[in-house]
């Protein structure tokens, strides 16, 4: 075999093993970085709370100690769309207290809610139309706002960038958001998912009354409303507000870890209170009037936190060898090939 056809068999194979390392740095990589089609974790978070009313028995539990767990999975994937599960079990030692099971379809890429997904996603428990992020934040994520979602509302909520900070427990770079709201009205569809009365007969509303922290004057308001009102059942309304922060690990998207606190109250509803007294109190005044039944205060634990900063780690080590090592690895040799081979075709 002559120089010359050495040298045209060098260049031909550098060039192809330099166009395939920009092939794998600019099509493959960026294809790479979207919702896995296999993910399955579950994170834990432990919590305290002050007061919880039991759906079932309608007693007040005070004081309690738990944990959450929330276990993510992907269920499906059809092209750029995922089918997400998420449950979550709440519970104070080895006794459940509650149970949600909810189902979104996110865009793989920007993890947003997406209406573009196979119909039959619709029909199944725990999926809804939804807005917004549901699941977690997008990889390379931005130091800028975004839109939520909470169940609680049917609606979307602002995730506010705040800062980049490194996270103590961690010691991750991590970007900072929070979301906070005001009390207000929980959507029907939520108040039946978490198995919530929306009514409830006179007599059990007088009893759960008598059990709570209202204030005297508005417990003597309460029995001549409730004597007044011409139905047997008195209907409801619950009322939401928190307070969370998250930290991100922006490159990945990963959620490192939450600090949240939620309260859920209950009161009468608008229908009831129109036309008597407590409707001309002012708004700070009438919340007083609702009864927490959902008081929580909780945060990832250390052993969560670890997993998480694993899972990031771990992204960020294949991104950086699949759309910077290899492919720089590639580029370089495949030159030098060429080059080399150019070298011997022209002498």
């Amino acid at each position: 075999m002559s120089r010359k056809t050495i040298g045209a068999l060098l260049l031909v194979v550098g060039l192809v093993v330099v166009a395939a390392g920009l092939v794998l740095m600019l099509a493959i990589v960026p294809g790479m970085k979207q919702w896995p089609d296999d993910v399955d974790t579950t994170r834990t978070y432990a919590g305290t709370m002050p007061v919880l009313l039991n759906a079932q028995t309608f007693e007040f539990m005070h004081d309690l100690e738990v944990t959450i767990d929330r276990h993510i999975k992907t269920e499906e994937t059809d092209g750029d769309v995922a089918l997400v599960s998420e449950e979550q079990q709440l519970k104070t030692g080895d006794q459940p207290l509650q149970s949600l099971l909810k189902r979104y379809a996110i865009d793989r890429k920007t993890m947003a809610y997406t209406a573009d997904h196979p119909s039959d996603w619709d029909s199944m428990d725990g999926f809804r139309p939804r807005g917004g992020l549901v699941i977690g934040w997008p990889i390379d994520t931005e130091k800028k706002d975004y839109d939520g979602w909470s169940d609680d509302y049917n609606s979307v909520v602002p995730l506010v960038y705040a800062e980049e900070v490194t996270h103590d427990r961690s010691g991750l770079d991590t970007y900072l958001f929070t979301s906070s709201s005001e009390p207000q009205l929980i959507d029907p569809i939520a108040v039946q998912a978490m198995g919530l009365p929306e009514a409830l007969p006179k007599e059990q509303l007088a009893a759960l009354i008598e059990n709570t922290d209202l204030s005297p004057m508005v417990k003597n308001m309460l029995p001549t409303l409730l004597q007044n009102w011409p139905e047997d059942t008195v209907p409801l309304q619950y009322y939401y507000s928190y307070e969370a922060q998250y930290w991100i690990e922006p490159e990945t998207g990963v959620l490192i870890d939450t600090s949240k606190h939620e309260l859920r109250a209950v009161g009468l509803s608008e229908d009831m209170i129109a036309g008597s007294p407590l409707a001309a109190l002012p708004e700070d005044q009438r919340a007083n009037l609702r009864v927490p039944v959902y008081d929580l205060t909780y945060q990832a634990t250390d052993e969560s936190v670890q997993d998480a900063k694993m899972d990031a780690q771990d992204a960020i080590d294949q991104i950086n060898l699949y759309g910077t090592t290899i492919p720089y690895a590639a580029i370089t040799v495949g030159a030098l090939l060429a080059l080399l081979g150019l070298v011997f075709a022209l002498r």
